[in-house]
C-alpha cells in the first residue's frame, strides 16, 4: 500500500504526495482518517434511544397488565401471554431481520420497522379484548426485532475497532434507563383517576402509557433521517465507490470540515467483496457460520447469551414477586425467601375465595423499588464502559458471570431478607454482561454475516429468557433451594466456554482469505 502516511522526514509529505497522488488508503487506514467526534456520538445516542425503545416495548406491558385486567378481562394465563407476546414476536423473527439487514442494509431497516412498531404500539393501546391486544403486541415485537440485534451490527460498523467495545457498552447502559424510566412514567400516570372519550373509545391512564414509552423509537427515528447508512456494510454489498462517500461524511462531521477536504480518494480493497446473492446467497453465507472458524465462536456466544438472558429476564420477572413476598412476610424468624416463598404457597393453596372482585388498583411501593433497581443497572453499565478497555472484555465478562452466579446461589440461601435482596439485584446484573458479550461477538463476526449473526445470537438468547422463566415458575414454590443452584452453578460455570474463545485476529485473518470484509 502506497500510503503517504509512510513517509517520515521533513521532505517526505511532498515526495509521499507526488508519489501517491490519489491518496490511497486502506478501508481501515481510512476509517481511521474520519476521526472521533460528534457523528460517532450522535450514532451511539441514536443507538442508545433505540436499545431503549426495544426494552420499554419489551417489558412495558407489565406495567400495564394490572391497570387494564378488569377492563379487558385478563386472567392470570393471559397475563402471562401478553407478556410474553413481544418476546415471541421477536424471537419468531430474529432470522428474517438478520438477512434483511445483511441483504439492504443496517439503517434502511431499522428506520421503516422503528416507525411501523410505534404505530402497532400505539394501535394495541386501544384494545377492547385479549386476542386483539395479544396479537398487535406480537406484531409490535416482530418489528422491534429488527432493531433489538441490528443496531449492535450498526454501533460497531460506526465505530473504529479501538472504540467499538466502549461504544457497545455505554449505548447499552440506555437499556437500563428503561428500567428507571417506566416506573418512573407508571408511577406518574397509572394511578390517575381521569379519563375522557376519543372517537368512541374511553381513554384511561394505562392507555396514554402505552403512547408515551413509543417517544424514544420516534426519536430514533428522527435522528435516522439524518444519518449515514454503515460505510462498512456499504463496501462489503456494493463496493468501495459506495463507502467513500460516506467516510467523507464522517470526517466532515467530526471535524468540522468540508467532506471534499478528506484525504482519501481511493479506496484499497485486500480482497473482492462477498455478494449476498440474494436469499439463496444468505442461505450460504450462513452455513459459513457453521463451518471453521466461525463455528466455535457460535457455539460459545449462542450458549453464553442464552444463560445471560435465562438468568437476567428469566429470573427479572418473578423478582417483584419474590420481594413482595419478602415484605409481606410476618415471620419473626430469620428464614430464606426460598421458605418465604414455600410458606407463601403452602397458605394460598389452603386458602378458599368464596367471591372474587375485580380491583385494578396498582399498589405504588413497586415503582420506587424497580426505579432504584434500575439506578443500580446503570451504574453497572457506566462502569463497563469505563473499564471494558483496561480490564479486557473476556476478562470483564467472566468476573460479571461469575459473580452473578454466586449471588444467585446466596440468595436463597441467605436467612436475611435484605441480605438477600441484595443478592438478588446483584443476580440481574448479568443483564449487564449481554453487552460486553456483544463487543466480544461482533470483532469476529465479518460484514456480511454480522447482522445475521448478532439477530440470531439475541433470539437464542430470549430463548433462554422464555426456558428460564417457566422453569422458575415451575420450580419456585417447592424446589426453591434447587431452582436458584442450578441457576447460579450454570451461569458461574458457562464462563469456561470463554476459556475456549478463538485468537479474533486469526479468525478474521481466515475469513478474509475466503473473500469476506470486515
Amino acid at each position: 500500500m502506497t500510503d503517504k502516511r509512510k513517509y517520515n522526514g521533513e521532505g517526505d509529505a511532498e515526495s509521499a504526495e507526488k508519489l501517491n497522488p490519489i491518496h490511497e488508503y486502506s478501508f481501515e487506514d481510512a476509517f481511521e482518517q474520519t476521526g472521533h467526534g460528534r457523528l460517532n456520538h450522535l450514532v451511539l445516542f441514536t443507538s442508545g434511544l433505540i436499545m431503549l425503545n426495544v426494552s420499554m416495548e419489551s417489558v412495558g406491558m407489565s406495567y400495564v397488565i394490572t391497570a387494564a385486567e378488569c377492563k379487558l378481562q385478563l386472567t392470570s394465563k393471559d397475563k402471562g401471554l401478553v407478556n410474553a407476546a413481544a418476546f415471541i414476536g421477536i424471537i419468531s423473527t430474529s432470522f428474517l431481520w438478520g438477512y434483511l439487514g445483511d441483504r439492504f442494509g443496517r439503517r434502511a431497516v431499522m428506520l421503516p420497522a422503528i416507525l411501523l412498531s410505534a404505530v402497532f404500539s400505539v394501535m394495541s393501546s386501544f384494545s377492547t379484548n385479549v386476542w386483539m391486544l395479544l396479537v398487535l403486541r406480537f406484531f409490535t415485537g416482530c418489528l422491534i426485532s429488527a432493531s433489538s440485534a441490528t443496531v449492535y451490527a450498526y454501533l460497531g460498523e460506526l465505530h473504529a475497532n479501538s472504540k467499538r467495545a466502549a461504544a457497545i457498552a455505554w449505548s447499552s447502559a440506555f437499556i437500563s434507563f428503561s428500567f428507571i424510566i417506566l416506573p418512573g412514567l407508571a408511577w406518574v400516570i397509572i394511578p390517575g383517576k381521569w379519563s375522557f372519550n376519543f372517537a368512541y373509545m374511553e381513554i384511561v391512564p394505562w392507555r396514554a402509557f402505552v403512547w408515551l414509552w413509543c417517544a424514544p423509537g420516534l426519536a430514533a427515528a428522527v435522528i435516522l433521517l439524518f444519518l449515514p447508512e454503515s460505510p462498512r456494510y456499504l463496501l462489503a454489498a456494493r463496493g468501495p465507490e459506495a463507502a467513500l462517500p460516506v467516510l467523507a461524511l464522517m470526517y466532515a462531521w467530526n471535524n468540522g470540515r468540508s467532506p471534499e477536504d478528506y484525504p482519501v480518494q481511493k479506496l484499497i480493497t485486500g480482497s473482492e467483496e462477498v455478494k449476498s446473492g440474494g436469499f439463496a446467497g444468505a442461505v450460504k453465507n450462513v452455513g459459513l457460520m457453521f463451518k471453521v472458524p466461525l463455528l466455535r465462536c457460535v457455539f460459545i456466544s449462542h450458549i453464553s447469551m442464552f444463560v445471560v438472558f435465562m438468568l437476567s429476564s428469566g429470573l427479572y420477572v418473578w423478582v417483584p414477586d419474590i420481594l413482595n413476598s419478602i415484605l409481606r412476610s410476618d415471620s419473626n424468624r430469620s428464614i430464606t425467601i426460598c421458605r418465604i416463598i414455600h410458606d407463601k404457597f403452602i397458605n394460598t393453596t389452603m386458602l378458599s375465595s368464596n367471591k372474587t372482585v375485580c380491583e385494578s388498583e396498582v399498589s405504588v411501593a413497586v415503582f420506587p423499588i424497580s426505579m432504584s433497581m434500575g439506578a443500580v443497572f446503570a451504574l453497572t453499565y457506566l462502569a463497563i464502559g469505563f473499564f471494558i478497555n483496561k480490564i479486557g472484555k473476556k476478562t470483564l465478562y467472566c468476573g460479571i458471570m461469575f459473580i452473578c452466579g454466586v449471588a444467585t446461589i446466596g440468595a436463597a440461601f441467605v436467612p436475611e431478607g435484605i441480605a438477600a435482596t441484595v443478592l438478588l439485584i446483584i443476580c440481574l446484573c448479568s443483564g449487564c454482561a449481554a453487552s460486553i458479550l456483544a463487543a466480544i461477538a461482533v470483532d469476529v463476526f465479518p460484514t456480511q454475516l454480522r447482522a445475521m449473526a448478532m439477530c440470531v445470537m439475541y433470539m437464542v438468547g430470549r430463548t433462554g429468557a422464555a426456558v428460564g422463566s417457566n422453569f422458575l415458575g415451575a420450580t419456585l414454590d417447592l424446589h426453591c433451594h434447587e431452582a436458584f443452584t442450578v441457576f447460579g452453578v450454570f451461569t458461574a460455570g458457562s464462563t469456561i466456554l470463554m476459556v475456549f474463545w478463538p485468537n479474533p485476529q486469526k479468525v478474521r485473518e481466515e475469513m478474509e482469505n475466503k473473500g469476506f470484509t470486515y
